[in-house]
Order: C-alpha cells, then structure tokens, then sequence
C-alpha cells in the first residue's frame, strides 16, 4: 500500500474488553507488520496520552473496545489532537455504544428492531421483567452483562444477583426474539455477505465468541433471496443513519414465524479483530485476506 506514514496502534485500556483489544491489537501489529508499514503499540492506560502527543503518529489505529474505545471518548482525544484515526467519529460513536440512543433512530426511522425499554436498576422490581426478554446493558460490548431470561427460574436468579449488577444506573429490557443469529459487515462502503452464527450456549455469549470451536460461521444462503438482501439493504442504512465510516457490523436475529422477519439488535463501529472475530471472517468469504482488510481500514482512515 501507499501510506508511509508512522502508525500507533492504541489497545488494552482498562474497559471489560481489555482482553480481547490486546487480542486485537497483537493480529493488528503483524498485518502491519507483513505489509511493511512502521507502527508503534501504545496500552491505552497510565501515562499513553504524553507518549501519544510526543511522538509524532501519522495516524492511530483503533483497536480498543468498549468504553473509551468505542463511545466517542478516544476520537474526541484524538480529534483534538489533531491526529487521523481509523473507523467512526465521535458522534457515530456515542450513537451506536449507547444502545438507547441507536434504537430510537432505528425506530424513527422504520428500521425493524426489537421493542425495549428502560428501568433504573434501583427501582426494578419482577414486573418490569418480562418472560421471555433479554436483559442488557447500555453501554458494553462482547455480551458483557447481557442475560437470557426465558422462564421464572432465570427472572428470579437475575432478580437476586440486581445488587452486584456493574454495568450503570439504567437496564434495557428487551423483547426476546426466538429464531436464528446473523450478522452482516460494511468493508469497503458495501455490505458483505450475511453470515450465521451457531453457537453451542443458548446465545452468542462471551465464550462462544472468543473459544475455538463453540461456534459455527456459514453463510446464510438458505434464507430466501428477498430477505438476504433486506438484511444487506438493513446493514448500510443502520451504517448510514448512525454516520458511520469505515468497516462496521450490524448483528441481527431473524425470526422465522409465518414470515421471515429481520431484527436488528445492534451496530459495532469498531468490530473485534481477531482470528475469531467476525469481520475477518466476513471478509475472508469475499476472498479479502486479514492484512488486505487492514489495509482497507487504514486507506479509509487517510483519505
């Protein structure tokens, strides 16, 4: 590629996500390492801003995730600065990390999505539970603090456990919706082809994201063409209304009731990057390789 300039690839932090951003960060530094570009690796934490403004970076390469990383905080930093960073801007950012905030431009603007509401965690009591629903936080990401609550033995174990909940003030309650677990990527500003997730847990949890072998990625070909391409056609609106840049992923579920019925569930501005993660493999179906895709991200970033 063209860009000579000097990268910093920022990772670690201290959110919930720190494992998998050193993950991310470590697949990062060898693509740009193969491809011959000059970086340096900086753990977001301690004193990384002073080493981060001394040193002159010709870019920065995002591979944080969740908070500080993805909700607007690190590019209202760097945008300060006055350094390039790769994927969404600040205000793209806060949207899609704040999952209130995203499902009510989904929902003004007819993007199908489930219905959800908001419960101050002090104030919760079994009513506001529904059976079935899924609980979620605001702000997280990797399936931190999300909970399945399918029959009165889950509400009452989730109930009991509301005292140690860490993930902010406010829970999303959100209808639960029975069927398959699909996903579709932005590379390149087009949407990839649609892949299902299989999972051996009752949903795309933590571990079955980040263990080998707990789940099953293939291409979703068996869905009928009109709703294959709705969900393509879905994928680039959510990155469009939310004023997305560079690669992201939109994840649904699709109920399979007397009609085929696409959920969105929500948009990642900066998807993981790693050997299990779901972006390179979405780009490996397109025949894109991982460094190749790296490249993309930063020629995105610099033009």
């Amino acid at each position: 590629m063209t860009f000579k300039g000097k990268i910093a690839v920022l990772k670690g932090g201290y959110s919930d996500e720190r494992a998998i951003s050193l993950k991310t960060g470590e697949n990062v530094e060898q693509a740009l390492k193969e491809l011959g570009l000059r970086y340096t690796s900086i753990d977001c934490k301690d004193d990384f801003l002073e080493k981060l403004i001394s040193s002159n970076f010709d870019l920065c390469f995002n591979a944080l995730h969740g908070e500080f990383g993805e909700d607007g905080q690190i590019q209202a930093l760097l945008e300060e600065i006055g350094i390039k960073y790769t994927h969404s801007g600040i205000s793209s950012s806060i949207l899609a990390m704040n999952k209130a905030f995203s499902k009510e431009i989904f929902i003004r603007n007819d993007v199908p999505t489930p219905q959800y509401k908001m419960i101050d965690k002090d104030d919760i009591n079994e009513n506001d539970i529904l059976i079935p629903s899924v609980i979620k936080p605001i702000n997280n990401g990797s399936s931190f603090g999300v909970y399945i609550i399918l029959s009165e033995s889950d509400k009452t174990s989730f109930l009991k456990g509301i005292k140690n909940w860490k993930y902010g003030k406010y829970i999303m309650v959100e209808k639960y919706i029975e069927g398959r677990e699909l996903t579709c990527g932005i590379i390149a500003d087009k949407p990839t082809e649609v892949m299902e997730i299989k999972t051996k847990n009752i949903f795309y949890n933590y571990e079955t994201k980040y263990t080998q072998g707990m789940s099953e990625y293939i291409l979703a070909k068996d869905i009928p063409r009109e709703t294959y391409k709705k969900i393509q056609d879905l994928t680039i609106n959510c990155h469009n209304l939310l004023g997305c840049k560079g690669v992201t992923r939109t994840d649904f579920r699709l109920e399979e009731d007397t009609i085929l019925s696409p959920y969105v569930l929500e948009l990642n501005t900066n998807p993981g990057l790693t050997k299990t993660s779901l972006i390179p493999k979405l780009a490996a179906f397109q025949d894109i390789s991982y460094n190749n895709l790296i490249s993309l991200i930063i020629e995105d970033a610099i033009c």
